[in-house]
């Protein structure tokens, strides 16, 4: 179905950082309904756009990628996050930073995609604003290709030190909910809860208790992205170790050979060397194997729970506009029950991922230290053997010995103190993927509550 021919301006629809609008789509794309403000930004009417393609608020500046990305993500069951700009009815222009994720049955099959846009407000839309207009550039000069402005894209995001879009949208999706509390957090007094509005009090209730629950969840989160970065780096002296000890055994060796049988002692020693580079080596790929799959596990609780926090401002933000509706004399439709009912579902999805992700992190944490206790046990090994060597080298005289065994000695230090330094963060994020955990499933249990006393025609007292 073709895209509306709304002319551009160059006008801003404006709306506040305060506001926040969504829309669901069936799973091709076809606008199911929206909140008010949504309706308010585009500057159409819910009989305008319902039935409609979601692309007919697509603004002729987007780049076609971006679109390609977002359909490959959630066709794929992942959440997607970016910067977009849309065109309203009068041909204004609006940007959001938009999150699209599915919406699921009460049997687990996805049956919609509910999108939830806030206003951007970091540094980064600027630098988005740049490389989309270069993107739409290349697309252009391709005949809409997207080839071309695919690898422009991921070497732009590389060069700006991310090595794919999904780490760069995790990363903008963090930046743009910092601060947002203070404008997206709402609390609604209890008396506005009048007349056949009591009835959705509860969900209101319970929100808030779920909104408290992810705020220290929130907090926690934060560890991990710190623990993401810290392993990267930490760990890159540790898959070195291998080749390093091997050097040494090597260098042991010849030196030993050269000695004759006044190197015995040394050879022997070597060969302790050279076994512990083995021992070491097997645990380092066991450890690198595990690790891409740590570190990605690490990304997706990130973002889960970033989306959870979406999530939960909006469903928040939806009941007070229920609620401000039908104080101002609209009736609570079942179209807006349902609408809050899908934001529900979209919550009660994440917060099960997130389970999932953290019995997963649990496990890959609890193999991490596996291998660092027995790396750590085998560098306990290596300081007798060099304090060994040390003491032989200066009882001969070999003054190339001495060198050898200070530099086992170089490495022994250096990997200690790496050790002393991993092991209290991987203990400490086992505690808290621990704790998400608990606070998830409480999240999960309350939703359930909800979903299931609609059932039973929201009945709360």
């Amino acid at each position: 179905m073709a895209r509306n021919k709304v002319i551009p301006k160059n006008v801003e629809s404006t709306f506040k950082v305060s506001e926040l609008f969504f829309s669901k789509t069936n799973l091709k794309g076809i606008i199911l309904d929206g909140n008010e403000v949504f309706y308010k930004v585009t500057k159409y009417s819910p009989e305008e756009l319902i039935g409609k393609p979601h692309n007919i608020i697509r603004h002729p500046d987007m780049p076609r990628i971006v679109f390609k990305m977002l359909w490959d993500f959630i066709q794929n069951d992942k959440p997607f996050a970016g910067y977009v700009k849309n065109i309203a009815k009068d041909g204004s222009y609006y940007w959001v930073f938009a999150t699209v994720v599915p919406v699921y049955d009460d049997n687990g099959n996805k049956e919609k995609y509910l999108s939830i846009r806030i206003k951007p407000t970091s540094h980064l839309l600027t630098i988005v604003k740049n490389l989309y207009k270069k993107l739409k550039e290349i697309e252009e000069q391709n005949n809409g290709s997207m080839e071309k402005s695919y690898e422009e894209l991921i070497e732009s995001l590389k060069a700006m030190g991310y090595p794919n879009y999904e780490t760069f949208m995790i990363d903008a999706l963090i930046e743009e909910l910092k601060d947002k509390d203070e404008y997206l957090n709402r609390k609604i007094p209890k008396e506005k809860f009048s007349g056949d509005i009591h009835r959705i009090y509860g969900i209101y209730r319970d929100a808030k208790k779920i909104e408290a629950i992810y705020k220290t969840t929130f907090q926690k989160v934060n560890s991990f992205v710190n623990l993401e970065k810290e392993l990267e780096n930490k760990f890159k002296y540790i898959y070195e170790i291998t080749d390093e000890l091997s050097l040494i055994a090597l260098n042991s060796s010849v030196e030993s050979y050269k000695l004759g049988s006044t190197g015995a002692s040394f050879f022997v020693v070597s060969s302790e060397i050279k076994k512990d580079s083995e021992r070491i080596g097997k645990l380092v790929n066991g450890l690198r194997n595990d690790m891409k799959g740590l570190l990605d596990i690490v990304r997706s609780s990130v973002l889960y729970i970033n989306v959870s926090r979406l999530e939960i401002f909006a469903i928040i933000y939806f009941i007070n506009e229920l609620v401000e509706e039908y104080n101002n004399g609209q009736d609570i439709s079942k179209n807006n029950i349902e609408n809050l009912m899908d934001l529900l579902k979209t919550l009660k999805h994440s917060a099960s991922k997130t389970i999932e992700l953290s019995i997963s992190l649990d496990d890959y944490l609890k193999k991490t230290l596996n291998y660092i206790d027995e790396i750590e046990n085998i560098i306990k090994e290596l300081h007798y053997i060099q304090l060994n060597g040390l003491v032989e080298s200066a009882r001969l005289g070999e003054q190339k010995f001495s060198i050898i065994f200070n530099q086992v000695k170089e490495l022994v230090e250096n990997t200690t103190q790496l050790i002393e330094e991993i092991l209290p963060m991987i203990k400490h994020s086992l505690k808290e993927a621990g704790d998400i955990e608990y606070n998830t499933t409480k999240v999960k249990n309350y939703i359930n509550q909800i979903l299931e006393a609609y059932k039973t025609d929201l009945i709360y007292t």
